[in-house]
């Protein structure tokens, strides 16, 4: 029952998603706010331990949705978060407050 709700949750998030891009239009400061509060809301629902990828698929799905983002050849491998140094998850902890604060 608890992946169902999961999935529900995941699944009313995309639907969200695309629903308030496309009340956005084509206008880019309207655009670049929906990016930001996208990321803020993944956030906010989301839990440390995601087992599925949900995270890395939202926002995934949101700098394609950002018209100014390119996807490199970087971008399509990732890291466990869980395995980086603690020296280093603190530093991205100082970018993350820096940047949504």
């Amino acid at each position: 029952m608890r992946y169902l709700i999961i999935m529900m949750s995941e699944c009313d998030f995309y639907m969200d998603l695309y629903d308030d891009f496309i009340g956005t239009g084509n206008d880019e400061n309207n655009r670049i706010l929906w990016k930001t509060h996208k990321i803020i809301d993944l956030m906010k629902i989301t839990n440390e331990k995601d087992t599925n990828g949900f995270v890395e698929n939202s926002l995934r799905m949101i700098m394609l949705l950002f018209k100014h983002f390119k996807i490199s050849s970087c971008d399509l491998c990732s890291f466990d978060l869980f395995d980086t140094p603690f020296n280093e998850k603190e530093e991205l902890m100082i970018i993350l407050h820096k940047e949504f604060t």
